[in-house]
């Protein structure tokens, strides 16, 4: 029998051992000393020993079978065990392998895990736990989400619906400006402290980011164990909180979405809870809202809607129609309000009473504006040398969006001049509210415009509030008197009267009128014995594309 390479086993950094079979297991042929050490016996005192005789094998059962399949021709392996090192357990990993010159004899070389496997368990909770109050983070929250989702559906859980609870703190954003971030950070921990004793045993609660929070509530069989969760938490809430030596009073609002009307993917779910979290937000403080699938397939639509309306411009989906501004003296058309329309290649038509409030919540009203000022001037002046009538106006609106930008001037300078149109055949339109939301920039603006020879017409006269002490300050050259005042002349004697009041005050003030919304001949015949000057409305004529348009001028003329 050659010696055994005793020395190449001394030269090894962790325990090794070489085994052959013996008539009760493997025995140990050779050990260096580090597993002498590991197993608190002398010098060479391990050789001839059962394998399980070694304190670290004691309890390696699977470890002498692998060696008996690895001594039976079986490939190299890893086997892991708890087993004794000193005084206590460790996590122990060993290597098998035949002598490459002796296949009766297997090297076992073991690894002591215990120091990789608790960097790898702090590693862990540094990854699914918040730094600031020890809570489960997003990550661990959606991990749980999933697992009790996945039992739930293997029939694992006693009842078989979950809920998420998103929740964030109320005024959050002013108490970090207001007290600086060291107080944001107690006034966190505190919140978490306050909520754990509101969840029930198995519930999860989890700080997402910043001051939103999530409870995971397992189990249920109607959102209504969700809502006593969450009421209990408004409940906790009632107490002030004491932070840097104030009292605060701090409430939540608090989405939730259940697996009864949500997803069941974990992700789905907590989407939902927050969507319905930014519902309560909406409507007031400290309130709950239970998510509900009609309101986020709206939410959901909108958002499509935005995209397209992105896109629309360059797509040339939007159009400008045109509805006659008719001279009730004359009869005769004196200009067109200039309105955009939207034909969306999948849902037809859009009505601007949709796309219109869109397109200002998002910022997209200032490329559609400007694009709508472009085309509805280049159409005027097309008609203007075609036909011949220089006496047309053309009226375009300009929304909130634009007036705030120091740009519009510029704007509608360039539309003139593109169009080689003259200032004095381009009227603004402006609602009373864009007037009297920034009267003083409003102004400024207003008067630069003036200086192009464009005049200004106050929309929906009367609808609004206030106004009329800016009449005399703006440079107002036209009040536009709302449709619902002119289609209730006949029906109420308060409107009657508004309208007869507003062409009253236009008058005394030197300013043009126009009336919208005329349907019938005797709200025209009304409207011109009172002095009203220009009239509009689906009597004479609907919103009309441009070649529509251009006929109706061309009947007019031969008529």
């Amino acid at each position: 029998m050659r010696e055994e390479p005793q020395a190449i086993l001394d030269a090894l950094p962790y325990a090794a051992a070489i085994v052959q079979r013996g008539p009760n297991g493997p025995v140990c042929r050779a050990a260096n000393l580090v597993l002498e050490r590991w197993a608190a016996i002398g010098r060479n005192a391990a050789i001839g020993l059962p394998l399980v005789a070694l304190r670290p094998f004691a309890e390696a059962s699977a470890l002498v079978v692998a060696i008996e399949e690895v001594l039976d021709g079986a490939d190299p392996r890893e086997v892991n065990w708890l087993g004794a090192v000193g005084v206590r357990d460790r996590h122990l990993s060993a290597h098998l392998a035949r002598l490459p010159d002796e296949p009766a004899r297997v090297m076992v070389t073991v690894r002591d895990r215990s120091p990789e496997m608790q960097a790898e368990r702090s590693l862990r909770q540094t990854m699914l736990h918040d730094a600031l109050t020890g809570l489960p983070n997003r990550v661990m929250f959606i991990e749980a989400a999933e697992s009790a989702i996945e039992q739930a559906s293997a029939g694992i859980a006693h009842k078989q619906h979950s809920a998420v609870l998103a929740l964030d703190i109320n005024r959050f954003k002013s108490i970090n400006e207001g007290l600086g971030h060291l107080a944001g950070d107690e006034l966190l921990i505190s919140f978490a402290r306050r909520l754990l004793p509101c969840i029930r045993g198995g519930d999860v609660l989890a700080r997402l980011s910043g001051d939103e929070f999530a409870v995971l509530v397992r189990g249920i069989d109607t959102p209504d164990e969700a809502l006593h969760v969450a009421n209990r938490i408004h409940d906790a809430l009632g107490t002030p909180f004491g932070i840097v030596e104030r009292e605060l009073f701090i409430g939540a609002s608090i989405g939730i979405a259940t697996t009864m009307t949500s997803s069941n993917f974990a992700e789905d779910l907590l989407r939902d809870a927050e969507f319905a979290l930014n519902r309560a937000k909406a409507t007031g403080i400290a309130r709950t809202e239970l998510y509900q699938p009609i309101a986020h397939d709206q939410a959901k639509s909108r958002f499509e809607l935005e995209a397209d309306l992105r896109h629309a411009i360059e797509r040339e989906e939007l159009r400008l129609y045109y509805q006659p501004l008719v001279d009730l003296r004359t009869g005769r058309v004196s200009g067109f309000e200039a309105l955009a329309r939207w034909q969306h290649p999948e849902r037809g038509v859009v009505q601007p009473s949709e796309f219109i409030p869109l397109a200002e919540e998002t910022g997209l009203i200032v490329p559609i504006g400007r694009w709508a000022l472009n085309t509805a001037c280049r159409q005027l002046a097309e008609w203007r040398t075609r036909l011949g009538r220089d006496d047309l106006m053309m009226a375009v609106n300009l929304s909130g969006g634009q007036l705030v930008r120091d740009d519009v001037v510029d704007a509608v300078t360039q539309a003139l001049e593109a169009a080689d149109l003259p200032g004095d055949r381009l009227k603004i339109e402006l609602t009373e509210s864009v007037i009297i939301d920034n009267p003083k920039r409003a102004g400024a603006i207003l008067e630069r415009l003036k200086a192009l020879d464009v005049s200004i017409a106050m929309d929906d006269f009367g609808t609004g509030y206030s106004s009329l002490a800016y009449l005399q300050k703006l440079p107002i050259d036209v009040l536009k008197i709302d449709r619902s005042f002119v289609s209730n002349m006949f029906e109420t004697e308060d409107s009657y009267k508004i309208v007869t009041a507003i062409l009253g005050l236009a008058a005394s003030l030197g300013m043009e009128t126009v009336a919208e919304g005329i349907e019938t001949v005797a709200q025209a015949d009304r409207l011109t014995d009172l002095a009203c000057h220009v009239g509009q409305g689906f009597l004479y004529a609907k919103p009309l594309s441009a070649a529509d348009a251009e006929t109706y001028l061309a009947d007019e003329a031969s008529a």
